[in-house]
This record gives structure tokens, sequence and C-alpha cells, in this order.
């Protein structure tokens, strides 16, 4: 008899402990969710703004080697810029969309064109406005 009720004990107190499992997992999935949501989108963030760090670096090593290429328009140093920027960022595991990315080289050819470096607009010599002549009278034939 003491048998039999050792058993229905230990059925009570397995029964128990599965009826508690069963309200705790619950519960620490409900506390813990927001804090795993926030975490992830945490580190999304992270990923893309080191994703438009590398990106406007990339923008600005290439914009001032485009800008050099006369035998291109402006749209296809541009679009070249793009193609470029994109691919480095692909290879380097970071995925922007193509808008970003022309922000990011529009962004980098203003600050290059701030800088001086903008060759796009046709170099104007300032023609010469007098032309010096030896006057008669002076004493160079003396």
């Amino acid at each position: 008899m003491f048998k039999e009720i050792t058993d229905v004990f230990n059925w009570l107190n397995n029964a128990g402990v599965f009826a508690f499992l069963m309200v705790l997992i619950p519960a620490v999935y409900k506390l813990l969710k927001p804090l795993l949501t926030r975490k992830v989108q945490t580190e999304k963030n992270t990923h893309v703004k080191q994703g438009l760090e590398v990106g406007l670096n990339l923008a600005n090593t290439i914009v001032p080697e485009m800008a050099v290429m006369a035998g291109l328009s402006k749209s296809d140093r541009k679009q070249e810029a793009i193609r470029f920027v994109n691919a480095q960022l692909t290879a380097n595991g970071f995925n922007l969309d193509v808008q970003t990315i022309s922000g990011l080289v529009e962004k980098a050819y203003q600050a290059y064109k701030v800088a001086g470096g903008d060759n796009h607009a046709p170099i104007s010599v300032p023609a010469p406005t007098e032309v010096i002549t030896p006057s008669e009278g002076t004493d160079s034939n003396d």
C-alpha cells in the first residue's frame, strides 16, 4: 500500500512539474520576446549603418575616378559609379537599394565638387586683354 501511495505522489509530482513548465515557458517567452525583437532590430540597424558608411566610402573613392573620364557623359559616369558601389557592397555582404546607392554617389559627388575637384564645367581661360608690343622711341635699338 505504501508503494501505491508513493506512486500516486510521484505521478502528482511529475504532473505538477509538467503543469509548472507549461505555464513557465509561455510566460518567459512573452517576457523575452520584446527584448529579442529589439535586439534583432538593433542588429539590423547596425548592419544598415555599416552598409551606408562603406557605401559612402566607396562612392568617395569612385567619384574622382569617374570625374576624369571625359569619354563618358554625366549620366554614364553616375551609372558606372552606382554599378561599382553596388557591386562592392554586394561582395561585402551589404544589400542597399539603388535609390540609396544613387544618393550616396550624389553626396560623394557634391562633396567632390565643393572641394574643387569638379571638372565637368568647361575650363575657361580669360582672353588676353592687351598685347604688349615694343613701343617706338625706346632705347632697345640703341
